[in-house]
């Protein structure tokens, strides 16, 4: 991994340790154990040119000195190291991409795109690279396995719904993020518009750290420890994304949640079957909460929970990934 910052929910970190505690309970001999070249405190903030730390010859040796049968590299960004140790051990090496990151409009610089863009041209030297959907598949093409993916889809049954003023439309994300905060500024100008176009009452629930400043009725959260609380109680979920990059896991969390989605074709980007409504512009966006909240949509959406316990679900991928593994050692 590029860094440690769970226990703080959400993204890449989220899934790994995810799909590590699925791999641990399969009794099959497995060992399993993440390598982290940095132990960033979820507190903390990040530091310039973190990633230079995978290229220390300690962190290397660290990875060597665990004898693996497999590396997977999580992110193009330490697959390097997980090259130079696989050889070293002549084990197998693994690529496993959340997004093609060099394709993404935004999160890096130009260096930084450059620099990623030459580690992802490494993943031809992996075994098998993991990519979300079919198209980073398209992106990367040789040696490709989709592999979606995956939420915490158990905690939405053991979580209880927070109560929420209603009618609740929620959107969750870090607003520190540029396409999130834009986002968070589009639902504002729409709360706003619904507030004095309709003289409706709604109450809009930006769930996340980082949030713009807000008045009713639009509430901001900061940081919370699960957004599936809000989900859950949420009438509507949104989200008015204009770009980013991979498989959005708030559109997972929302389906598991079997709640009215409004997106953009931007934000289910990736994700095959998903039932929705699609806006792209404000006015989009109003017109469809106000037809869901008046029962003008006839679209089953608890079907989206089928789709993520299918293909989002750790137990299922965690056996996939076992799977993949015994096919390249056999």
């Amino acid at each position: 991994m590029m860094e440690s910052i769970y226990p703080q929910r959400g993204g890449i970190h989220e899934q790994v340790y995810l799909l590590y505690n699925e791999l641990t309970k399969i009794q099959d001999n497995i060992e399993v154990k993440i390598i982290p070249y940095s132990t960033r405190k979820a507190e903390e903030n990040g530091k310039k040119l973190l990633w230079l730390r995978q290229l220390s010859p300690g962190f290397i040796s660290k990875i060597v000195s665990e004898k693996f049968d497999v590396i997977i590299s999580e992110t193009a960004w330490p697959i390097i190291p997980s090259l130079i140790s696989s050889k070293r051990l002549k084990s197998k090496c693994i690529l496993h991409l959340h997004s093609v990151e060099s394709k993404q409009d935004v999160g890096l610089s130009k260096m930084g795109k450059t620099i990623i863009s030459i580690f992802e041209s490494f993943s031809k030297y992996c075994d098998i690279i993991l990519v979300p959907s079919k198209i980073e598949a398209s992106l990367i093409k040789n040696k490709t396995v989709i592999f979606p993916n995956v939420i915490d889809v158990e905690s939405f049954e053991k979580e209880s719904p927070i109560n929420l003023k209603k009618p609740a439309i929620v959107f969750v994300g870090g607003m520190g993020y540029p396409p999130n905060r834009e986002a968070a500024e589009i639902i504002i100008r729409i709360a706003e518009k619904i507030k004095t176009k309709t003289k409706k009452n709604m109450n809009f629930y930006l769930v996340g750290p980082s949030p713009p400043e807000v008045s009713e009725p639009v509430y901001t959260t900061g940081y919370v420890r699960s957004t599936i609380p809000y989900i859950l109680g949420a009438d509507i979920c949104i989200a008015p994304l204009r770009r980013g990059g991979g498989v959005k896991l708030k559109i997972l969390e929302y389906m598991a949640a079997g709640k009215p989605i409004i997106a953009t074709r931007e934000a289910v980007k990736g994700i095959d079957e998903i039932k929705y409504i699609n806006a792209e512009t404000e006015d989009e966006f109003i017109e469809a909460i106000l037809d869901i909240l008046d029962n003008r949509v006839n679209i089953d959406f608890t079907k989206n929970k089928d789709i993520v316990m299918e293909n989002h679900n750790p137990k299922i991928q965690a056996k996939k990934l076992i799977d993949l593994v015994n096919k390249l050692n056999i």
